[in-house]
């Protein structure tokens, strides 16, 4: 069931995916225990809050789009038939998330705070967790990658899904590890000023699609 599938993506990456939370976990607490770390990461956040939504599109350009096509165009088991078609079709469809969750992150800080209290990290994670990522983030991710997979075919991404229960069979498999991987990385990302939080989304976002 597509249940099983997510739990067993989730259970395969389980190790990888700790060791990405603990060190987004030293981030944090380095960025409040280091004056040097500190100074390093608020220099992102001015840059963050200079260049706006354009510095979030180029995060995850860079970060979500190229850095994983040509980690997989060099990777002989992981090359694509189209790796240019990759790389481009990465660089866009990362770029617009990028944009959507520059919208997303500045939404959660006007309706929930910019402060990293508790109460409000927790609920900007049951926003995100519960309400973003089922019901917008992975759906269009999970269309946008079958696309991909149907080698760019409208036609054969509409008959996936015309299909019954597409949700299930497409969307499914893939919210459940992340779940796993992103509740307790985007607690530590929430804990972070709003200018860190693209930053940051745009680093785990990386070693996140080189996992999957």
């Amino acid at each position: 069931t597509p249940w099983q599938i997510g739990v067993c993506a989730a259970k395969a990456n389980f190790l990888p995916g700790l060791v990405l939370q603990v060190a987004a976990l030293a981030i944090g607490v380095a960025y409040y225990a280091s004056p040097g770390f500190h100074g390093i990461l608020q220099r992102l956040g001015d840059w963050q809050d200079r260049f706006g939504m354009a510095f979030s599109v180029w995060m995850r350009v860079v970060t979500n789009g190229v850095v994983p096509a040509l980690f997989c165009a060099l990777t002989p088991g992981l090359r694509l038939r189209r790796p240019w078609a990759a790389l481009l079709f990465g660089m866009a469809w990362w770029g617009a998330m990028g944009a959507l969750t520059h919208v997303f992150y500045a939404f959660q800080a006007w309706r929930w705070g910019a402060e990293a209290g508790f109460a409000t990290v927790l609920l900007k994670t049951a926003t995100d967790m519960l309400v973003y990522s089922p019901f917008l983030a992975s759906p269009i991710n999970a269309v946008a990658h079958l696309w991909q997979d149907e080698n760019y075919s409208l036609r054969a991404t509409r008959l996936q899904l015309a299909a019954p229960r597409w949700y299930r069979r497409i969307v499914l498999p893939n919210q459940v590890p992340g779940w796993t991987f992103w509740t307790p990385s985007v607690m530590v990302l929430y804990s972070l000023p709003t200018a860190l939080q693209m930053p940051m989304a745009a680093l785990l976002g990386c070693f996140w699609a080189l996992m999957c």
